[in-house]
């Protein structure tokens, strides 16, 4: 499970080009019922090639670093982020930006809202979250004003055309 979790949190973070720490510690937590500080020291870990060694190194110390786990994310993240950063061309940007927002509003709900006394999360708060942030842009674009399409005049005096 740890492989495919660093499968799609490499596909989100190829594809929306965000640091896998904004959704893996979030999942880590309320999928596997990481601590907080557990789950941030196994992203650092997953993470660590590139960027935060010396971060990892701290958090292994103080007992908050899950190497098994890191490497299995760091595994399947290699391959999702190049499976999501090849699908970047083929995804309108508008609906890159629109995902992206829905990810972090999920994320934030579900972070908010989560019971303490539970180890894994429920899924309602974040789906409430995105539904909720979808029927207030549906409102806003029904009440908005239509554009007008664009109207060419005529071209500037100093354009030569030749054929």
């Amino acid at each position: 499970m740890f492989v495919v979790t660093g499968l799609l949190v490499g596909v989100l973070s190829g594809m929306l080009g965000i640091g896998g720490a904004v959704v893996l510690v979030p999942v880590l937590v309320l999928v596997f019922g990481f601590t907080q500080g557990r789950a941030q020291g196994t992203t650092i870990g997953a993470l660590v090639p590139p960027i935060g060694i010396f971060a990892a190194m701290q958090y292994y110390r103080n007992g908050m670093l899950d190497v098994r786990v890191a490497a299995l994310i760091a595994l399947g993240f290699v391959f999702g982020a190049l499976g999501g950063a090849s699908l970047v061309p083929y995804v309108p940007q508008i609906w890159l930006k629109r995902i992206f927002a829905s990810v972090l509003v999920y994320v934030a709900a579900e972070l908010i809202f989560q019971d303490p006394k539970r180890k894994v999360g429920a899924v309602l708060p974040g789906v409430i979250a995105i539904g909720l942030l979808w029927i207030v842009y549906a409102i806003r674009k029904a009440l908005g004003k239509k554009p007008k399409p664009p109207t060419l005049g005529p071209p500037p005096p100093d354009i030569e055309y030749f054929i």
